[in-house]
């Protein structure tokens, strides 16, 4: 009897090590908002939104992928209201349901996933008199707590949807992977005192969570006459440009960093989107990052990933259409190797960008495809064993 529990234990541990050795990907979709804007031909520009998502489901086994991320900027026309009194004018309620149809597929996939909104999602974003951005109405409706993307998912927490103004905007998921448990918040862009409160108590109550971070403008991308390496120089965080004067507050990159991000030593990474340079001859520089210590003195990454501005197309002519060519990131987390490698695929070109020293985007190929180390927020995050454990053998009658 002795020998079939320590056999048991045995197999049992063999499978918490395998579970916790297990190497996992994390993705990102960058800013789609070109991908559904009414006033791009369709339904060509939405197809490479679709590619996306179809591409992230049809690679979620052999990926091991945890986790989708969307930096925001789903859509361009807010609610289309553009200030005359035809409030469809710009067809906003097209663009939803286009971006939902794309988003559908991530869902039906079963794939956990989280959705940040950009300034373009705000309800008045067309209104040319709009002053501060405000109003969540169709955000909430398309991707909020109480949409069928997430409404009784047990891996979705919930949304700030008591904030008494622009409520529902910010929002968290978990997600095991790796033996450990992960926390990811999708903060509103700009977050006012009020949501930095609200996603503090997230973290509260979930101690020792490793922590990741979306929000839609974070960092700035390098100058196009900027072609050195990545962390030559830092990435400038973005001043707050958009929200100043809500009534729900508002903090640039640096405020969000000082307040929640530095304070928290269990987020280790930052995700966003927004920032890119002009396009010159279909490529443009989108992508940045930056390392800080937190007041504990552990590293946070914070990384840019904005491809919008890059448009060569399958010829490598530049597209007459803005939008982008369909490209993602990924984030590979191998724990053996104590390694997170960053790369840049386009599944509608078939091509990575970075690979080989290949300039990509007019932009040093260490932006797009390179290799951090795992940091200690992970390492020593919460760790979650095998929901199905392998149970003991039964003793012999």
């Amino acid at each position: 009897m002795a020998f079939l529990v320590f056999l048991g234990t045995l197999v049992f541990l063999m499978q918490v090590a395998a579970y916790a050795a297990s190497t996992f990907t994390i993705a990102v979709i960058p800013d789609t908002q070109n991908y559904v804007n009414e006033t791009n031909p369709q339904p060509g520009s939405l197809s490479v939104f679709k590619a996306e998502t179809r591409y992230l489901a049809d690679q979620k086994d052999s990926m091991n992928l945890v986790f989708v991320t969307h930096v925001g900027d789903v859509v361009q026309h807010g609610d289309g209201t553009d200030g005359t009194a035809d409030n469809a004018s710009w067809g906003a309620g097209t663009e939803w349901e286009r971006a939902r149809s794309a988003m559908d597929i991530i869902s039906a996939s079963g794939l956990v996933f989280g959705m940040s909104p950009g300034n373009h999602d705000y309800d008045n974003y067309s209104d040319p008199a709009r002053g501060t951005l405000k109003g969540s109405v169709l955000w909430r409706r398309y991707f909020g707590s109480g949409s069928s993307y997430f409404a009784g998912k047990s891996w979705y927490g919930g949304a700030s949807d008591s904030l008494p103004y622009n409520p529902g905007l910010s929002s968290f998921q978990t997600f095991q992977a790796g033996g450990r448990n992960f926390l990811h918040i999708s903060l509103e862009m700009e977050a006012g005192d009020p949501a930095l409160t609200w996603a503090q108590g997230v973290i509260d109550s979930h101690k020792g969570y490793a922590t990741l971070i979306t929000t839609h403008e974070y960092l700035s991308p390098p100058a196009n006459e900027d072609n050195r390496g990545p962390m030559a120089l830092p990435a400038q965080r973005i001043a707050a440009t958009f929200l100043k004067g809500s009534h729900g507050g508002w903090n640039d990159a640096q405020g969000v960093w000082d307040k929640l991000i530095s304070k928290n030593d269990q987020i280790f990474m930052v995700i966003c989107g927004h920032a890119w340079t002009p396009t010159i001859a279909g490529v443009s520089k989108a992508e940045n990052m930056r390392i800080d210590q937190n007041v504990f003195g552990h590293p946070v990454y914070q990384i840019l990933t904005d491809y919008q501005g890059n448009t060569l197309g399958l010829d490598g002519i530049p597209d007459a259409d803005p939008g982008g060519d369909g490209w993602l990131r990924f984030m590979e987390f191998n724990l053996e190797a104590g390694t997170i490698y960053f790369s840049t695929y386009s599944p509608t070109l078939n091509r990575y960008a970075g690979r080989n020293g290949q300039w990509t985007f007019n932009q040093h190929p260490g932006f797009s495809d390179f290799t951090l180390p795992i940091p200690y927020q992970v390492l020593n995050a919460l760790v979650s064993l095998p929901a199905t454990p392998t149970a003991l053998p039964a003793p012999r009658p």
